[in-house]
């Protein structure tokens, strides 16, 4: 996703998922949440221990692209998560922590993102982590919800698929150990991009596209910028794993802990 800053990102995001017309109309009929939807008007089933979930559209709105049903969203979802999780292994055992942790649900709004796509820093999906209201008794049990939106539902199956890693497992993983706002903008969507590059080579996606182009310099110019620098000054010899078309993501996540651990993120 593309954020304009870490603050914006977070108080955008609040405030988007408080409205009633999404967190509680559009989330109505998922165990431990509240509102009153009508079922008629809204998909959603299990599907491999994860909850998904398609809404119609809030209030009438000119859209800049039409709108994909109800039906097809789930379906092309559902066909996303199956080829990341059959091809995967890294991207399944991500998933299976996540599912013995708490509740997984990837729902798709069409009034996501709220500005166009031309508008900088629109997002495509995104990880909200309070989207969700809590089950009675669920303790302390957390939930891992990711928002897929009206554009990047429409992309390829391949794509969608990378980046459900990107944002479920990345920034589920995150969540999952109580990091996810103590980490610096860069460091999240670093660590998130790196599952998203492990997904990319496990499907097999061509590295020469011009969409594997754009996001490979903006994994390591942008966002990996300075879990760089720090290898570049503490492990050196980890350095030569950037040159690679296909990194060693393991090696890579084993040495960004050491990086947050030095930068005192635990």
């Amino acid at each position: 996703m593309k954020v304009p800053s870490e603050s914006r990102h977070l108080a955008r995001l609040r405030r988007w998922v408080t409205r009633p017309v999404f967190a509680l109309a559009c989330l109505a009929g998922v165990p431990g949440l509240d509102g009153g939807a009508d079922a008629q008007e809204r998909v959603e089933f299990a599907h491999r221990g994860v909850t998904l979930l398609s809404l119609p559209p809030g209030p009438p709105a000119d859209y800049d692209v039409p709108v994909m049903g109800a039906d097809e969203a789930v379906d092309k979802i559902r066909a996303a998560l199956d080829l990341l999780l059959d091809n995967s292994p890294y991207s399944a055992d991500a998933l299976k922590t996540l599912k013995d942790s708490g509740r997984v649900v990837i729902a798709y709004l069409p009034n996501f993102p709220e500005q166009d796509a031309a508008t900088w820093g629109a997002m495509l999906a995104a990880f909200v982590p309070d989207l969700l209201t809590k089950a009675p008794g669920s303790g302390g049990t957390k939930d891992f919800p990711v928002v897929v939106g009206r554009y990047i539902v429409k992309w390829k199956t391949e794509e969608l698929a990378v980046v459900l890693a990107h944002e479920l497992l990345g920034h589920g993983r995150q969540h999952l150990l109580g990091r996810l706002e103590s980490m610096s903008l860069r460091d999240r969507e670093c660590e998130a991009s790196l599952y998203e590059e492990m997904a990319r080579q496990h499907l097999g996606l061509d590295k020469h596209s011009e969409v594997a182009v754009t996001f490979r310099r903006a994994m390591e110019w942008r966002w990996c910028a300075p879990f760089k620098e720090y290898l570049t000054q503490h492990a050196p010899e980890t350095m030569a794993l950037w040159n690679a078309l296909d990194p060693d993501v393991r090696r890579l996540h084993a040495a960004f802990e050491d990086y947050l651990r030095a930068s005192g993120v635990r």
